[in-house]
């Protein structure tokens, strides 16, 4: 086993010791850190770091999208795909052409269902709890 840092090991040791939902609030926490981290680099004008960290952003929104249980979800897996393909939309066309407006639309977007899978996830640990 490779040697990994006490970071990288606190990471590894979540994802390995959460349920479907606080995975995806997870994808949810490090897509808001890349789509954040980009506003930041449309700002200093580091146009490679804008381009790979808005690669890593759809990475991510791909990820969710492929999570959806559609049988189980329903309407609301279909509504999330749609958004979902919206944001990867978004994503793609802020990464040709950066308009700092933009982006910030998305992530007010991506940073309100956020907090909707944190209370999810939070309520379905407080039922298991009971």
């Amino acid at each position: 086993m490779k040697n990994l840092s006490g970071a990288a090991t606190y990471r590894q040791n979540r994802v390995l010791g959460s349920n479907r939902q606080q995975l995806v609030v997870l994808l949810y926490e490090n897509l808001l850190t890349r789509l954040r981290r980009a506003a930041d680099q449309i700002r200093s004008g580091d146009i490679e770091g804008r381009v790979a960290s808005l690669a890593r952003a759809s990475d991510i929104v791909a990820e969710l999208l492929s999570t959806l249980d559609f049988e189980a979800g329903g309407e609301i897996a279909s509504r999330l795909s749609a958004l979902y393909a919206y944001f990867i939309g978004e994503i793609g066309a802020i990464a040709r052409q950066p308009q700092l407006e933009r982006l910030e639309h998305v992530t007010s977007l991506v940073a309100s269902l956020h907090e909707s899978w944190v209370k999810a996830a939070r309520s379905e640990a407080e039922q298991g709890a009971l």
